[in-house]
């Protein structure tokens, strides 16, 4: 029922937190609540509407709320850990069915600077969840255009020509890819007696998958909950962007949990993943200044052609009806193999005979504009809810403070956490109870979230909460880098929003938040300079050249004064904003196995629709 996992070192102080004592405690809490939910259901049945947490709420909704809320009592109180793994074990190949499984290696020494350089937290590599399973057409073109046009590292389920001539010889390529096509050998060398089965022509598919956006996302669960499987109830996220086809392929990272790493292990790890995407996958080369870039115009995408190709790869591709004969043929093609050798990860490919050239080609078409326009940069969005969101954002300050690597497109941030700092006695923050506190589910215990944060933070000071990497839309922060008028006092409690616009039939309202044209004042450089944690590095603002970003937040949930103050501070910075209230809507809903789907449906449209116009930008 829930994770079998050790006591781990920051709960060895809970009495329910050692077996059997700890099954004992859950059953009970679980059982208890049980025999709650038709108490709960009949009493709100009878009850006037008025006295729902909420009007707009079903009987589904508040018992959902409601035992939510109970049972995660069970996570203070007994140590409970929900839908977490070890981050440095493989899945079985059997488990996934939506996604496959990569590794990615530890960030590289060169680019371990700033915050996730840590003598006691250490890099490591990284597991990673890529949705879909299958590779887009427009990825498996990507990777052919890498290699120059050649087929030396062909793509998965790479088209083949399932109508070649009978007597044109064929060229087998071997390939370290899962092909989507299985071929096999007849008694002769023929192409004719070779059977193919392929189902996908990259150009057509390419053509048809106008989506050019990849996603990193980082998953939610206060850090120390779930994961980036594709079982665990945060993957319902990039599940719908996908089914959407908003992403290409979105890569969920499988991030150290605080009882793995404390900071900056969670960063390193998304740092690893980023940097690997955008170097390995995207091209970006490191210049003469130092930095990375990424190819731009023809004249950068040969220069990455040329140190991805193979050693004895063709420097160029044959024009239309050029036939290639033994002196044109590259060094390294072999002759077909005998019967036996074949196997269903070669494939098939024609260049000896002028029709099948003329064929391939125009399927493919390696002229140079069609080549530039494909292999043409997707775009970039970091993806998180929660304490996922809290992490998009400090990965997205450790790349804006290094400034080595290429900045990403957007920041989608559901219900982010960005104020941990209230969580402990220390703070002024932890004096304000955070709002909603009937009609969320998440809990606010002060002991038990203070122990939390303090073994996040690990072997670093209590003041590190200040850090913006951690607690970016804290009073202390915002009022650091922009006055006290900027800060939270006059956020609570936030109510109803009242602005020019009201809630659309859905339970939405959406709006474009007007850009700052304010910059970091002195007041606010002196004061920011003068808390080692909360400064930032060459005099910047908070939020300065942030990439732009969309936020969905309920108005029914506990971070809502947060995630407002987050906001403001993003829009002051002159970050471009685009908020999504949902209207008596609770903590990541997006999540949640049961909600209004009314209220859902029109979260995901204005997703869609944003995320369509960083495509196509």
């Amino acid at each position: 029922m829930y994770d079998k996992t050790p006591v781990y070192p920051h709960q060895q102080h809970l009495l329910w937190a050692h077996e059997p004592l700890k099954s004992v405690y859950v059953f009970q809490r679980l059982f208890m609540t049980l025999l709650l939910v038709p108490l709960w259901a009949v009493y709100y049945l009878i009850l006037p509407r008025s006295f729902r947490p909420r009007p707009s709420w079903s009987i589904i909704q508040i018992v959902v709320v409601k035992f939510t809320r109970r049972i995660n009592r069970v996570t203070e109180v007994a140590g409970v850990t929900w839908g977490t793994r070890d981050p440095t074990q493989e899945p079985q190949p059997n488990s996934l069915k939506e996604t496959r499984f990569a590794w990615v290696p530890p960030l590289p020494h060169e680019l371990c600077s700033g915050i996730v350089d840590d003598h006691l937290v250490t890099c490591q590599r990284v597991g990673t969840f890529i949705w879909p399973k299958d590779p887009s057409p427009q990825v498996q073109m990507r990777r052919v255009l890498k290699n120059g046009g050649s087929a030396a590292a062909p793509p998965q389920n790479l088209y083949c020509p399932e109508d070649a001539a009978a007597s044109v010889p064929a060229l087998i390529i071997l390939s370290d890819d899962n092909l989507g096509c299985s071929t096999t050998a007849a008694t002769s060398t023929p192409a004719s007696q070779y059977s193919t089965s392929c189902s996908i022509d990259i150009e057509a598919d390419a053509a048809n998958h106008p989506s050019r956006v990849i996603g990193i996302y980082l998953h939610g669960g206060g850090y120390s909950h779930m994961s980036a499987h594709e079982n665990s109830s945060t993957s319902r996220i990039p599940r719908r962007l996908i089914k959407d086809k908003l992403f290409e392929e979105i890569h969920a990272v499988e991030y150290r949990l605080l009882q793995h790493a404390p900071v900056p292990g969670a960063l390193q790890d998304a740092a690893a993943v980023y940097a690997h995407l955008v170097t390995h996958h995207l091209g970006a080369r490191k210049g003469q200044d130092g930095k990375y870039h990424y190819p731009d115009g023809p004249a950068d995408d040969a220069l990455v052609n040329e140190r991805t190709a193979p050693p004895n790869a063709p420097t160029s591709i044959p024009s239309i009806g050029q036939t290639l004969n033994s002196e044109t043929r590259p060094r390294n093609h072999a002759v077909p193999p005998s019967k036996g050798q074949f196997s269903g990860r070669m494939i098939v490919r024609t260049f000896w005979n002028r029709w099948l050239v003329e064929t391939t080609l125009r399927r493919i078409r390696f002229n140079q504009s069609d080549a530039v326009a494909a292999a043409s940069r997707p775009r970039i969005i970091l993806i998180g809810d929660s304490a996922g969101g809290n992490l998009v954002l400090a990965l997205a300050r450790w790349i804006r403070d290094e400034g080595v690597l290429p900045v990403p497109d957007g920041m989608l941030l559901l219900s982010p956490s960005c104020d941990p700092s209230h969580t402990l006695p220390q703070t002024p923050a932890s004096r304000r109870p955070r709002p909603h506190a009937e009609t969320d589910y998440l809990l606010d215990t002060p002991e038990p979230r203070a122990l939390l944060s303090r073994t996040f933070l690990g072997h670093h000071p209590i003041e590190m909460v200040y850090s913006p990497y951690i607690s970016p839309a804290s009073e202390l922060v915002i009022s650091a880098f922009h006055g006290q008028d900027d800060g939270m006092v006059d956020l609570e409690p936030l109510g109803p929003h009242k602005d020019s616009r009201d809630y659309r039939d859905e339970g939405i309202k959406a709006y474009d938040c007007a850009v700052g044209k304010f910059v970091l004042g002195a007041k606010g450089c002196s004061e920011a300079a003068s808390h080692p944690f909360v400064s930032a590095p060459r005099g910047m603002g908070l939020f300065t050249d942030f990439p732009r970003a969309l936020i969905v937040v309920g108005d029914a949930e506990r971070l809502e004064r947060e995630v407002a103050a987050l906001e403001r501070a993003l829009e002051h910075d002159g970050v471009r904003v685009r908020m999504v209230w949902a209207k008596d809507a609770v903590h990541d809903i997006l999540i949640m196995g049961a909600w209004d789907e009314r209220i859902r449906e029109g979260i995901w449209k204005e997703i869609g629709q944003w995320v369509r116009e960083i495509a196509v930008e």
